[in-house]
């Protein structure tokens, strides 16, 4: 089983548009077997349009006790190793 490659944004100190931006980015360079990780205090809803327009999946979860949330991105084809890793 290959090892998926994970990148990261912490994007809980930023300011708008600035995590959308950063976001992209790195987004747009991500290749099958890599996957995104990106922490922020909200939700981002036009994130998730970019994502569909992009063919990317998303999982959102909420960090108990703070108000925060991990964003994990993903190609369709990695689900199946994320959920075996533990990383969805």
């Amino acid at each position: 089983m290959p090892l998926l490659l994970k990148h990261t944004l912490d994007a809980r100190l930023m300011e708008p548009p600035e995590p959308f931006r950063q976001v992209v980015a790195k987004l747009s360079r991500m290749r099958p077997g890599e996957y995104l990780i990106m922490q922020h205090r909200r939700i981002p809803y036009p994130l998730f349009e970019f994502c569909t327009r992009q063919s990317l999946r998303w999982r959102v979860v909420p960090v108990e006790g703070r108000e925060e949330y991990l964003i994990t991105v993903y190609f369709p084809a990695d689900e199946d190793e994320l959920r075996v890793t533990g990383a969805l």
